[in-house]
């Protein structure tokens, strides 16, 4: 066997890897780029809705101490309570924005991320869901004996 021989088996065997290689990193990359598309778009929400709401915090607080400043000092020490601000419904309200937001986009990412290892298993020739299990050869045979009988 000479040379040759020996590096083109060797390129015959390799080759079907390296192409699997390079499949694998053209999926894993298209992976990414969609999971980074939806957190990027998560985030941009994330912070507009954030922003919302520390504006509207603020307004209701920048009215709160006007109000507090124009009645005076006497009118807040005898009722402190009616001169807080009416922000705790906002800061409620932004909290469940939040959490629902970050629930939905991690959901999205996850969804992409399973998709796409199993795009990579599938190019390996496996399947990333498990096979379904097939009933035993001997107990189809004797059920189809005793319906015969």
């Amino acid at each position: 066997m000479d040379v040759q021989t020996i590096v083109n088996d060797v390129k015959g065997r390799v080759e079907p890897y390296v192409a699997k290689g390079q499949e694998v990193v053209t999926l894993s990359v298209d992976t990414l780029k969609k999971a980074n598309g939806i957190v990027a778009e998560g985030v941009q929400t994330l912070v507009k809705t954030q922003v919302g709401a520390s504006k509207d915090l603020f307004a209701a607080v920048q009215t709160s101490f006007d109000k507090a400043k124009t009645a005076g000092i006497k009118a807040v020490a005898a009722s402190p309570i009616e001169y807080l601000p009416e922000g705790r419904e906002l800061v409620i309200s932004a909290y469940n924005d939040t959490v629902t937001l970050v629930s939905k986009t991690s959901g999205e990412v996850a969804k992409v991320v399973k998709a796409g290892f199993e795009s990579v298993s599938a190019s390996f020739g496996g399947s990333a869901k498990p096979a379904a299990k097939k009933a035993p050869r001997k107990t189809a045979r004797k059920a189809a004996t005793k319906k015969a009988a």
